[in-house]
């Protein structure tokens, strides 16, 4: 309707109740997405649930100016929403954490239900190999929208500190955003650009496939996850994991058995674990293997499990 998806969605809540009404049909449960559903109060007629796919309060945090002013006001309608609720879902218990701090809803109204992963980008199963001799063998890849509390800036900040461990070593980054300028910049700035692609979005969902295909290594050191779909999608492509121990990420990618955790914000332990990771097949082979066995219990049908579960619970 817009070409801001954000004033789409508003629109859309102001006139959510009369599209209801106009459906006449008999619910057993009406789910609203985080904000989604803000307007309605909970009076729908039905059971009303929401279910935090992030929790706005708790991005909100790490970004500023005009990014920060739009979370606060989705954690204002989020916040809404969640009160509104009989029971509100969250993807890991990080997000239960900080929905009951930030929101101040009661623990026993929430319930639990990790993100399931995308079949069509996922590709759960035996990798021939880790490609410690491919074309592609130094290839880090990032999978993104570039917000600050992604901390891409950390990730371009240990080029060249890997560099000079791993001269070949070369980072794919996929996703535009807030940030992808200063972003840009800040690899030009560090004399960077011949090792750092930016790849902006990606027109399919093919073309996403092949990115996780021809890498080795998987970097994401965000501040902030209230859960990381990115990590299961690159576990299941069998890549090892270097990331921030920040958020939920220590829930879905554990140190040492599926990735190596790092502190927040520190570029030079960021190099040092990708080096590991580029010069350790043996080390990068363990925990990408560990990452498809545990990609694959994180599918569809087990998060739909998990959220009729706590309907019921």
């Amino acid at each position: 309707m817009f070409r801001s998806l954000d004033a789409t969605r508003i629109l859309y809540n102001l006139t959510l109740r009369s599209r209801l009404s106009a459906m006449k049909r008999p619910y057993d449960v009406v789910v609203g997405f985080d904000y989604d559903g803000w307007a309605l109060r909970g009076n729908v007629g039905s059971r009303y649930v929401v279910a935090l796919k992030g929790v706005a309060a708790d991005e909100r945090t790490f970004e500023t100016g005009w990014t920060r002013l739009k979370f606060g006001l989705y954690s204002t309608m989020e916040a809404r929403n969640a009160r509104s609720a009989e029971l509100v879902f969250v993807t890991s218990e990080h997000s239960r954490k900080v929905a009951v701090a930030a929101y101040g809803l009661s623990p026993e109204r929430l319930r639990l239900a990790p993100e399931g992963i995308d079949p069509t980008i996922a590709s759960v199963g035996p990798r021939e190999a880790w490609r410690g001799g491919a074309p592609d063998a130094l290839s880090v890849l990032t999978v993104a929208r570039q917000y600050r509390r992604k901390d891409i800036a950390t990730l371009i900040r240990a080029v060249p500190g890997l560099l000079e461990s791993v001269p070949q070593a070369r980072l794919r980054i996929v996703g535009d955003g807030p940030e992808a300028d200063r972003n840009r910049r800040l690899a030009s700035k560090l004399g960077v650009t011949h090792a750092v692609s930016f790849l902006g979005s990606l027109e399919s969902v093919d073309a996403l496939r092949h990115e996780y295909e021809r890498a080795s290594v998987f970097c994401l050191p965000s501040r902030q996850e209230g859960f990381g779909i990115v990590f299961l999608e690159a576990m299941s492509h069998g890549l090892p994991i270097v990331a921030a121990a920040a958020g939920a990420v220590t829930e879905v990618a554990p140190h040492q058995q599926t990735s190596l955790l790092v502190p927040p914000g520190d570029s030079q332990a960021v190099a040092e674990a990708l080096a590991r990771l580029l010069t350790q097949p043996d080390l990068a082979q363990r925990l990408g293997t560990a990452g498809i066995k545990r990609a694959g219990g994180f599918s569809w049908p087990a998060a739909a499990r998990a959220f009729l579960d706590g309907l019921h619970a």
